[in-house]
C-alpha cells in the first residue's frame, strides 16, 4: 500500500514537472501561449474547486471580448473557459447525486421547451438557402443553453447569486472603465465618436451596461455590512451610467430610462423612495451631460431619431421576410444571406446599402429570431425568456413572504436589470449574447434559492411558548 502511494505521488510529481517543461517550451515559441496555458490550468483547478467561481470568472471575461491591445487573443481565451467552465459542469453534474443541482430533474416539462428550441433550431438548417452558415449559430445557441442550465448547477446559494451578480457588476463596470478612459481615436462609419469599452459595439455596450446600473445599484443597497463593496459598487453603478451616455446608444438611452420606470413601479414600499432616488439622479446626469458637456454633434445624434441610419429599412426587409415565411423563417444563419430576395419590393427604402453592399443583422433581437426560425421558433425564444420572468417574480415574492429583505430587493433587481436589457435588444440582435443568457440563466437558479429558503423556514422548529 506503502508503495502504491508512493507511486501516485511521484506520477503526479512527474505530470507537474512534464506541464512546467511544457508552459517553458511554449514561452520560448509564444510567450502569449505560456500565459493562456498557466491561466488555464489556474482556472480549471478553481472550477474543479468550485464551480461558482469558474462562473463567476467566466462571467467576467465574458465582457472582455475585444481587447485591441490583446490582438484579439482574448476572444479565443473566452472561448476556451467557457469550454472548460462546460466539461467541470459536465462533471459536477454527473457526479453529484443531488436531483436540485441538476435543471433538468428540478424543471423536467421546461425541459421539452428548451430541447424544441434547439431541436426547431438545427432543423430550420434544412430549408435555409445556406444551410452551412447555419452552424455556427446552432453551435452558438447551444452553449448559450448550456450556460442557461451552467448557471442552475453553480448558483445554489443566496452567496453564490450574490457572487454571480457582482461579477457581472465587475465585467460591467471593467467594459464601461476601459471605454471612458481609452476612447475610440476615429469615428469609423459613425458621424461622431462613440464609446464602445471592450464589447466592440456602443449599442451593445450600452445594452450590458443597463443591466449593470441596476444590479450595482441594487448591491449598494444591500451591502451594508460592507461599506467598501458598498462604495464599489455605487462607483460601478455610475460608471455603467455614465458608459451608455458616452456610448451615444439611443436605443440604450430608452432600455435605462425603461428600466429606471420599471424599477419605480416594481421596487415594492420598502425600496420606492431609493429607486425614486436613483432615476432622478441619472435623470439629471443625463440632462447635466447632453446639455452642457456633449459635444452638438453627440447631443444632436441622441436627440434626432431621424438622422437615417438604416434600422428602419432592416426591419422593413425583416418583415418583409417574416410574411414571407411566417411559420418556419429563412433558416438560423440566413438573415443576411436572404435579405436581398426581399428588397425589391413596394415601399421605398432609404438605406438599401445595408441590404446589397454590406448585408446587416436585423438590428432587433426579436425580429432576427421570428425572420430566422418563424413563429414556431420565435415562440420557445420567448417562452425561455417569460420562464425566467416569472422565476424572478416568484422567488422575490417568497422572499417577501419570508422577510428577507436583502435578497427580495436583489430579485427586484435582477427582474429590472433582465428588463431592460431585453428593451436595449429591441434595438440590437443580441440573441447570442453570454451576458443575456447569463441574466436569464440567474432567473431559475434564483427560484432555486427561494424554495430552499423556504423550505428551511417551515423546517425551523419554532419557539415554544414557555421558554
Amino acid at each position: 500500500m506503502a508503495a502504491r502511494l508512493d507511486l501516485r505521488s511521484r506520477a503526479w510529481q512527474l505530470a507537474l514537472a512534464g506541464v512546467a517543461v511544457l508552459l517553458g517550451v511554449a514561452a520560448g515559441v509564444d510567450p502569449r501561449i505560456a500565459v493562456a496555458g498557466a491561466i488555464g490550468l489556474a482556472f480549471v483547478a478553481l472550477v474543479m474547486a468550485d464551480l461558482t467561481i469558474g462562473l463567476c470568472l467566466f462571467a467576467v471575461v465574458a465582457f472582455l471580448d475585444v481587447l485591441p491591445h490583446l490582438g484579439g487573443s482574448l476572444v479565443s481565451f473566452t472561448k476556451i473557459v467557457g469550454f472548460l467552465l462546460a466539461i467541470s459542469w459536465l462533471a459536477k453534474v454527473s457526479s453529484d447525486d443531488d436531483s436540485r443541482n441538476d435543471f433538468l430533474a428540478a424543471h423536467p416539462t421546461f425541459s421539452y421547451v428548451l430541447m424544441l428550441f434547439i431541436g426547431w433550431t438545427a432543423l430550420s438548417i434544412t430549408w435555409a438557402e445556406k444551410p452551412g452558415v447555419g452552424t455556427t449559430p446552432l453551435l452558438r445557441y447551444a452553449l448559450n443553453l448550456i450556460l442557461f442550465l451552467i448557471v442552475f448547477t453553480a448558483v445554489r446559494r443566496q452567496r453564490d447569486f450574490t457572487w454571480a451578480v457582482g461579477a457581472y457588476v465587475l465585467g460591467s463596470a471593467l467594459a464601461a472603465g476601459y471605454g471612458i478612459l481609452n476612447p475610440p481615436q476615429d469615428v469609423a462609419y459613425y458621424d461622431v465618436t462613440r464609446v464602445s469599452g471592450t464589447i466592440g459595439d456602443p449599442n451593445e455596450l450600452a445594452a450590458v451596461l443597463v443591466g449593470g446600473t441596476v444590479l450595482a445599484a441594487g448591491l449598494a443597497a444591500t451591502l451594508k455590512n460592507a461599506p467598501l463593496l458598498r462604495l464599489g459598487a455605487g462607483v460601478a453603478s455610475a460608471l455603467c451610467a455614465a458608459g451608455i451616455f458616452l456610448s451615444l446608444s439611443r436605443g440604450g438611452l430608452v432600455a435605462l430610462g425603461f428600466s429606471l420606470v420599471a424599477a419605480v413601479l416594481v421596487a415594492g414600499r420598502h425600496w420606492r423612495g431609493q429607486a425614486l432616488a436613483l432615476a432622478v439622479l441619472i435623470a439629471i446626469g443625463a440632462f447635466a451631460y447632453f446639455g452642457f458637456y456633449a459635444s452638438p454633434t453627440a447631443a444632436s445624434r441622441v436627440t434626432s431619431f431621424g438622422s437615417g441610419t438604416g434600422r428602419t429599412s432592416i426591419w422593413t426587409v425583416g418583415w418583409r421576410m417574416v410574411q414571407a415565411h411566417p411559420a418556419n423563417g429563412v433558416g438560423v444563419g440566413n438573415y443576411q444571406t436572404s435579405a436581398i430576395h426581399y428588397l425589391l419590393k413596394p415601399g421605398a427604402l432609404q438605406r438599401d446599402e445595408f441590404i446589397v453592399d454590406t448585408p446587416k443583422v436585423a438590428h432587433n433581437t426579436y425580429l432576427q429570431v421570428l425572420a430566422e426560425l418563424g413563429i414556431v421558433g420565435a415562440a420557445l425564444f420567448l417562452a425561455i425568456i417569460g420562464f425566467s420572468l416569472l422565476c424572478i417574480l416568484r422567488a422575490a415574492r417568497i422572499f417577501e413572504r419570508l422577510g428577507d429583505a436583502p435578497m427580495e430587493l436583489m430579485s427586484r433587481a435582477l427582474l429590472v436589470a433582465l428588463c431592460g436589457v431585453l428593451a436595449a435588444d429591441f434595438f440590437i440582435s443580441e440573441e447570442f449574447s453570454k451576458q443575456l443568457w447569463l441574466l436569464l440563466g440567474l432567473g431559475p437558479a434564483l427560484l432555486a434559492i427561494a424554495a430552499s429558503s423556504s423550505r428551511a423556514a417551515l423546517s425551523r422548529p419554532e419557539s415554544s411558548p414557555d421558554a
